[in-house]
């Protein structure tokens, strides 16, 4: 069964500052707070048979989102790059036209949920940028906590043809076991044919001493909402390592998709994300 991670980073802090992490918890921080370049992802999915990768930005520039477009360009393994792009820039045509001359430039995130104002993704000039997107098929990943997802709605009623994925399950509370209004919120969003979610991001939610069994009601939840087509499986790396090593994130998507069929599995594993992200 070949593998597709939908969500990796890679950072060199040489070239620029990467603030978020530093203000992580300490024993968090000081895993991660070093450089993860192509040839640490290259030993890590080698060491798990992982077939290809679909990169995330990591920084908020134009600038990263080039870098990374470089490194998947002299790559086999790194099939599709989703970088940032100003939403809001009065240039945005401009620019999403000149990242669509690179085939591997198949998205774009933007770190919603660390914006102040929570309703950040209905300003004005954030739709025209969202509908820049949608016009040219061009994928958005929603960064959230479950917080953020009732204006999901809002954006959909406004661009109804918008191609999204759910990043990390919508970051639900684990640590604290709360299940509402995460569950109802996400089962709303799940009747939008064009929007999938990934099952990424679970460990660095819970705490070190919860038991895996905390993950399976989260989910249960996404894949009964969703449905097994609509549904693809991420590391987080190395953002993962903060809490357990890649195979062991691995080995969490295995276990929730034990029961799967087997073209259940080829779906969740590949062909989902292989379908969204257009490769």
């Amino acid at each position: 069964m070949k593998i597709l991670d939908t969500h990796h980073h890679l950072w060199d802090l040489s070239l620029r500052s990467y603030n978020w992490i530093k203000e992580l918890p300490s024993n968090e921080s000081k895993i991660i707070d070093k450089n993860f370049i192509y040839q640490d992802l290259v030993n890590e999915i080698e060491k798990n048979d992982v077939y290809s990768t679909i990169c995330v930005q990591a920084h908020q520039s134009e600038d990263e989102a080039k870098w990374l477009l470089n490194i998947a360009n002299n790559s086999q393994i790194i099939k599709g790059v989703v970088g940032w792009i100003d939403l809001k820039s009065p240039k945005i045509e401009y620019k999403l036209d000149e990242f669509q001359k690179n085939e591997k430039f198949v998205g774009v995130r933007h770190v919603w949920h660390d914006e102040k104002d929570e309703s950040w993704i209905i300003n004005p000039e954030v739709i025209r940028g969202l509908k820049a997107l949608a016009i040219r098929n061009i994928n958005f990943d929603f960064l959230v906590r479950p917080n953020h997802l009732k204006y999901i709605h809002h954006v959909y009623d406004e661009i109804p043809d918008l191609n999204g994925v759910i990043d990390h399950i919508a970051k639900p509370e684990i640590k604290e076991g709360n299940f509402e209004p995460w569950a109802t919120e996400i089962y709303e969003l799940s009747k939008i044919n064009n929007l999938s979610c990934k099952i990424s991001g679970i460990i660095e939610e819970m705490n070190n001493d919860q038991p895996l069994d905390a993950v399976e009601k989260y989910s249960s939840h996404i894949i009964n909402s969703f449905g097994k087509k609509r549904i693809m499986y991420g590391s987080n790396w190395p953002v993962c390592l903060t809490k357990n090593s890649y195979e062991y994130v691995l080995n969490l998507a295995k276990n929730i998709s034990s029961k799967f069929s087997d073209l259940e599995k080829e779906d969740f594993f590949f062909n989902n994300g292989s379908r969204f992200y257009k490769f």
